[in-house]
């Protein structure tokens, strides 16, 4: 957090001041790396000047004593000053390679410090799992992460329907070699190769459904049933994601499209999608004989006889 009683100090002339020098992205871009706002001025003040007293600092920046003096402390306990004299003090700044290489170095092990922490809390779980836990994702880009997220964490299987409309979510995803079940609901060209290349471990079960087979209603579906979803849906624009059993992310098939998805642990819901994802799979992929299994048997006896008994 930046001191607050670090202020400027007013410049009633109008003259251009050091501020002015320091460009805002380099500002920026320190502070990312963990310095303040006001570490970054004075380092690259120190840079600019090769070695400078506090108070030429101060004059420079147009800063208080207070806030320079404690930006040049917090940089030399973090190495990336150091004082030259005594008497009077006078600072020099290490070269920007070290300094840079300095701070990569103190995000690394903090992130790597963090990630370990973070994990075990995540194992912890403060709260129980609650039944009736559904978020909402809002937005592409939050979706398209919590994709990737999910998927990245997968340890046993994973089982997809696709529409044509997030295909490119998928891209770019990191999953292990465990067994995958898609089908992509897409006439795009090409686009079996593309998820081949996506998911190219050898227990990758990857089934492209092209829009005559996904658009015609199942025959034993009501005609008002097969209005509804010519009029009210559209399954290039759906996604049912489902990990290990034990997460789910749908899209329904809105008829235009959704920049929001639904996610949820609850496991009814889980397994309600999973027996209806399965519907779907059986007749996209096998067509009529998954909708009349017991003529199928019928025909099979038939052609299997031999007129004996």
């Amino acid at each position: 957090m930046e001191d607050i009683s670090c202020k400027t100090q007013n410049n009633n002339r109008g003259e251009i001041t050091g501020m002015d020098n320091i460009p805002p992205a380099l500002t920026n871009s320190l502070k990312m790396l963990g310095l303040t706002s006001y570490d970054a001025r004075v380092y690259a003040t120190l840079v600019l000047f090769d070695h400078a007293e506090a108070k030429d600092i101060v004059d420079f920046l147009s800063l208080s004593k207070p806030c320079v003096y404690d930006a040049l402390e917090s940089l030399a306990d973090r190495g990336l000053v150091v004082k030259r004299s005594s008497k009077p003090a006078s600072y020099s700044a290490i070269s920007p390679e070290m300094a840079i290489s300095i701070l990569m170095g103190d995000h690394e092990k903090a992130s790597e410090q963090a990630l370990s922490v973070l994990k075990k809390l995540e194992k912890e779980k403060a709260r129980p799992d609650t039944e009736d836990a559904i978020w909402t994702i809002y937005g592409d880009a939050n979706m398209e992460y919590k994709i990737r997220d999910l998927l990245s964490k997968a340890k046993s299987h994973v089982t997809c329907i696709l529409g044509d409309r997030y295909v490119s979510f998928m891209e770019n995803v990191h999953v292990r070699d465990i067994p995958i079940r898609m089908m992509v609901l897409s006439g795009s060209p090409g686009i079996e190769e593309k998820m081949h290349t996506i998911f190219p471990g050898k227990h990758a079960d990857i089934r492209i459904i092209p829009p005559e087979r996904y658009n015609t209603p199942p025959p034993s579906i009501s005609p008002g049933l097969v209005e509804g979803q010519k009029n009210f849906m559209k399954f290039e624009n759906t996604l049912e994601l489902n990990v290990d059993d034990e997460e789910l992310l749908i899209i329904p098939p809105f008829l235009h499209g959704s920049s929001s998805m639904l996610n949820t642990r609850n496991k009814g819901a889980v397994h309600y999608m999973k027996i209806l994802g399965q519907v779907y799979r059986d007749w996209f992929i096998e067509g009529d004989e998954s909708q009349h299994p017991s003529s199928s048997r019928q025909k099979k006896k038939k052609t299997n006889s031999t007129g004996q008994k």
